[in-house]
């Protein structure tokens, strides 16, 4: 059985799930279940090990600003709730 346990404890998890989130809850939640986990092993897969192990882009020198970094002026009409 899956994660070690037994066929009783299988049993005995399944029920408190229909009895928490009733029996029509049991398939919207195993479906969710099913679309997170997908949604998981979609964003592995999309992973690539070769662009992990390339080396970060350099510092900007002079005091260049990166081109996706945005700077907001202060605001000074900031009113208190």
């Amino acid at each position: 059985m899956p994660f070690g346990l037994g066929i009783w404890e299988v049993v005995i998890l399944l029920a408190v799930i229909a009895l928490l989130f009733g029996a029509k809850g049991v398939p919207d939640v195993a479906r969710r279940l099913g679309m997170g986990m997908r949604e998981v092993r979609d964003a592995v897969a999309d992973v690539d090990p070769r662009r992990m192990l390339d080396a970060p882009p350099p510092a900007p020198r002079d005091g260049a600003r990166r081109p996706d970094t945005e700077t907001r002026p202060p605001r000074d009409d900031v009113s208190s709730s």
